[in-house]
């Protein structure tokens, strides 16, 4: 018998191979077939949807199916994962009456636990989605909406990308300039921009701005730390200074161009606030840092750090206030908090509020609320506590007080749901109540000058009434009747702007990490309108 490789035609190869398979398969004793892995299945019914709208008609909805005549006592259709009343049944049609309280979603028919997909159904509200505001967003998170004396706004963020406009001849890193309706200006002098995420911009009185992060360079120019100081028109504030020359052959070499604001921190500015011609950083940190150029040459730069904790106060030239969260007479800085920061907020004082998933601050107990007063130091006249993480609070200018949202479910000993409204002492507006919130938990809750209050989550339903991630508040707590209307949202609120446009209607911007917006994909911005 030939070996394998003396066989030289590939037919005669085949033969011998299939001559072997078969003697293999033949001397192999006979297994019995594996049952049928799909016996038991359920008959397909034959139902489809014809159309990929529905007819709506005051308050009754007709979709296009077919198939559903026979199973018209088993039929069950539901919008949103809420469920309609059949009220009538042909051969190529079914009629529902809306529910109350409905938001924009699927519609699917069930039967006998069959699920048939239909049409995305858009309710219309008073919420509905501006569609003169651009909807090309940014490609990453919108941290910060600064608007400015002339209207246009500025942003801030972790994207590289807005609108699409970024190109090599003209980046878009961590900060953008647009009109009102979110159209990207190219009159920014911001050049290449931040190397890393800006998490933070506020406006000097004099038109510079100061714009906090996690940046170590802007515009390629190298030695920052995290806070600088942008001129009026975008460009990196900077100066002129005397540095070692190593190189004596090299005049040029005694001086150096760099940040003119010589003050940050060694980590991460979340929150950035201006009082009294101070800078105030809030943020994930734990030096003050400050540069040394009489003892730098221009490739190394000095550096002095002080230790102080995830909060300080600088001077507008950036020199550390040493009687802020600080204790002078020792040098050394106060305790840190054990847990970390998620959101602060100034009170018209300069007092500052702060929260998040620490229970103990500057050795003091502080259960995920404090105050800090003028000199950084817990306010112990400042009431607050609750029983688990807070992640924003909001301060409403109108009213004075503060929209608080988290995984708590106590403040200050009253059940709370997750959202209360506090009054400028700590204490709490029992004028607002949070009703039952399943599936998950607000994230962000701010209330508008016209008394109606934003909140989102990860929640499914609020008093028992579908609310996927998003909802609109009256002051007291209830659901806004017939504001309600938007479906599905996926993602998380950082920053809120709101305005009245040109027909008096309240207008708001929504800007943070958000992908989906009434079941429609969106790219982290979008404006809404609040109709009467």
């Amino acid at each position: 018998m030939k070996r394998f490789k003396d066989i030289k035609h590939p037919v005669h190869f085949f033969f011998v191979l299939m001559l072997a398979v078969v003697c293999f398969t033949a001397c192999k004793k006979t297994e019995p077939l594996p049952e049928d892995p799909y016996s038991g299945g359920k008959d397909a019914l034959g139902i489809r949807f014809l159309t990929t709208a529905a007819v709506i008609e005051g308050n009754s909805m007709t979709f296009s199916a077919t198939g559903l005549v026979p199973y018209k006592d088993k039929l069950h259709l539901l919008i949103n994962n809420v469920e309609a009343t059949i009220t009538s049944v042909t051969t190529n049609s079914v009629t529902v009456t809306t529910p109350n309280n409905l938001s924009s979603g699927p519609a699917v028919i069930i039967v006998d636990e069959q699920i048939f997909f239909g049409p995305m159904v858009n309710i219309a509200g008073k919420t509905e989605v501006d569609a003169t505001f651009s909807n090309l967003g940014a490609n990453s998170m919108i941290s910060q909406i600064l608007p400015l004396p002339n209207g246009n706004l500025m942003m801030v963020g972790s994207f590289n990308n807005y609108a699409q406009a970024a190109s090599e001849k003209q980046p878009i890193n961590g900060i953008v300039l647009t009109n009102q309706n979110g159209t990207y200006l190219n009159t920014l002098n911001s050049k290449k921009g931040a190397n890393s995420s800006v998490n933070a911009i506020a406006r000097l009185s004099n038109g510079q701005f100061m714009i906090g992060g996690s940046f170590s360079s802007f515009n390629n120019r190298k030695g920052m730390s995290g806070v600088t100081r942008l001129n009026a028109d975008g460009s990196l504030d900077t100066a002129r200074v005397e540095v070692v020359n190593l190189t004596p052959l090299i005049p040029s070499n005694s001086y150096d161009t760099v940040a003119r604001f010589n003050g940050g921190i060694s980590g991460t500015a979340s929150k950035l606030f201006i009082h009294n011609n101070q800078i105030i950083v809030q943020g994930n940190f734990n030096n003050y840092a400050e540069h040394f150029y009489e003892r730098s040459t221009r490739d190394r730069k000095v550096v002095g750090y002080t230790k102080i904790n995830n909060v300080l106060r600088m001077s507008l030239e950036g020199k550390m206030d040493s009687t802020y969260n600080f204790d002078k007479a020792a040098g050394t800085a106060l305790e840190a908090g054990n847990g970390s920061i998620y959101d602060a907020a100034m009170q018209p004082d300069g007092k500052l509020i702060m929260v998040g998933s620490f229970t103990r601050y500057q050795a003091q107990t502080a259960n995920y609320i404090l105050r800090l007063d003028n000199n950084g130091r817990v306010d112990p006249s400042f009431t607050a506590s609750a029983n688990g993480p807070i992640f924003s609070v909001r301060y409403n200018v109108a009213n004075g007080k503060y929209m608080l949202a988290g995984a708590f479910t106590t403040y200050n000993g009253t059940p709370v749901n997750g959202l209360v409204r506090i009054n400028a002492d700590g204490s709490i507006d029992a004028s607002f109540t949070a009703l039952d919130m399943a599936g998950g938990f607000p994230t962000f809750a701010a209330q508008l000058s016209g008394g109606k209050i934003i909140v989102s989550g990860s929640f499914a339903s609020y008093n028992n009434i579908i609310r996927q991630g998003f909802m609109i508040l009256n002051a007291d707590g209830t659901l806004a009747q017939g504001y309600n209307n938007t479906g599905r949202f996926i993602g998380s609120i950082s920053d809120i702007y709101e305005k009245t446009n040109s027909l008096g209607y309240p207008t708001v911007i929504i800007a943070g990490f958000i992908t989906t917006f009434d079941a429609k994909p969106v790219n982290n911005i979008i404006r809404i309108v609040l109709k009467p």
